[in-house]
């Protein structure tokens, strides 16, 4: 079964999910398709803003653009009109509803990351694919690959995992553990990669 809102059941015979960060809720998991792959997102939500979301209709907004300019001010505060460039003004005038509050004295951005990726979960056969389409995922979480049993090539998966900064699991038996995910950076990117996780839980099936 796919946990979506609410805290997810992990199976007795899955694999722990290892290196994710505790958070006041405790982490959730989605099964969801991203970067063209099935992976299992373990992620700290933002209750808050997810309530405050729901509340005025917005699910999200994942244009980079949009993002870069939000990035830009300062969440509660006034920005004055007159600080802001054209091109800025007309992307905030692009904004959702609920994203950021227009007055006559300036624009004050509401919109915060809805929540927070912490590791990324790849099932695979091969630890060659497994690495391959985790890897997809290094510039926004943790990562860790799930085999079915040991390779026969053990100390080369071990290695490559390693080197990678990749978590192993085959079977039940953890080989490395996932490197911690250092790159906190507030980047349009990074917003955007948690907007659009956002939106696949609201929308992942129970």
């Amino acid at each position: 079964m796919t946990a979506t809102g609410s805290r997810a059941t992990i199976p007795a015979d899955a694999p722990p999910v290892i290196g994710v960060v505790p958070s006041a809720v405790g982490p959730r998991l989605a099964r969801v398709r991203m970067r063209g792959v099935d992976v299992t997102m373990a992620y700290a939500p933002d209750e808050a803003e997810q309530r405050r979301r729901a509340a005025v209709g917005l699910t999200g907004i994942t244009r980079v653009d949009l993002l870069d300019v939000l990035l830009g001010l300062p969440a509660g505060g006034t920005v004055p009109w007159e600080a802001l460039s054209a091109k800025e003004i007309r992307a905030i005038r692009e904004l959702p509803a609920g994203c950021a509050d227009l007055t006559p004295a300036g624009v004050v951005r509401l919109l915060r990351r809805p929540l927070r990726a912490e590791l990324a979960i790849v099932q695979a056969v091969s630890w060659r694919s497994g690495l391959d389409r985790a890897g997809r995922f290094g510039a926004y979480c943790a990562r860790m690959v799930v085999l079915p049993g040991l390779p026969a090539d053990l100390d080369e998966a071990r290695a490559e995992a390693d080197y990678w900064g990749v978590g192993l699991v085959a079977g039940t038996r953890v080989v490395v553990p996932p490197e911690p995910f250092r790159d906190r950076a507030h980047a349009p990117a990074g917003w955007a990669f948690a907007e659009e996780l956002h939106l696949r839980t609201l929308t992942a099936p129970e």
